[in-house]
């Protein structure tokens, strides 16, 4: 770790910190009755929400930013092709044979 980065201590708070956020933001989207937005809307904002927790923890927790761009590609690949094949399955059900 270079001396410029601070401390360890403070920048895993700091991750702490964000994860703590998204997690009640994505508490809060999914049980304030209040919001004019629809199921699949709140579904896909926690989805996003747990996909950037994800990253932030793989990240800085799994020390996964340091590491070589093709272990990097090895991660992101599975996200990918899950959204690759959500695209098909979405693009379908705007198509009507």
């Amino acid at each position: 770790m270079s001396a410029s980065s601070g401390s360890p201590v403070k920048k895993y708070l700091m991750i702490w910190g964000w994860l703590a956020g998204l997690m009640l933001l994505g508490v809060f989207v999914s049980e304030a009755p209040i919001l004019p937005i629809s199921k699949a809307a709140i579904v896909g904002l926690v989805v996003v929400l747990s996909t950037i927790k994800a990253g932030l923890v793989a990240l800085h927790y799994m020390h996964l930013q340091s590491d070589r761009r093709l272990l990097a590609f090895i991660a992101i690949a599975p996200f990918l092709l899950l959204a690759a094949v959500l695209a098909l399955l979405f693009s379908t059900r705007f198509v009507r044979l």
